[in-house]
């Protein structure tokens, strides 16, 4: 286990590796592409337990989300992850490669060498 909170860009990494997640998985681990499933919760058949375990792991690993005292939230969850995600600098979504509607939804993600340090910008994700 982990001696403090790791940041969202090494956290995510290990997940993947983890092979914990159903369809977080490498496209090509060399270009470091990913997909994570990315399935609407409206859809027939969506479960919290399947379709939104990394997003609550994440709330957990935060501390936004304490198992057994705050009531699940995948909505929250979600977005939350969804913005930590899109405010890395060296992390971009492959648009033209994710399905973002019907059962099998789910988005494409590179990430970037994160040679240099850059400044963050403030704002709304």
């Amino acid at each position: 286990m982990h001696q403090g909170r790791l940041r969202l860009r090494p956290w995510l990494e290990e997940q993947i590796r983890s092979g914990r997640y159903p369809g977080v998985v490498w496209l090509d681990e060399d270009s470091q592409i990913f997909q994570i499933p990315w399935k609407h919760a409206a859809r027939h058949g969506w479960n919290i337990d399947k379709d939104a375990t990394l997003f609550r792991n994440w709330a957990i690993h935060t501390g936004r989300f304490k198992p057994g005292i705050d009531k699940p939230d995948p909505k929250t969850w979600k977005a939350n992850f969804r913005c930590a995600l899109n405010s890395l600098p060296d992390v971009q979504e492959l648009r033209d490669r994710s399905i973002k509607k019907g059962h099998n939804a789910f988005r494409v993600y590179i990430l970037q060498p994160n040679n240099k340090p850059s400044k963050k910008k403030k704002g709304k994700c």
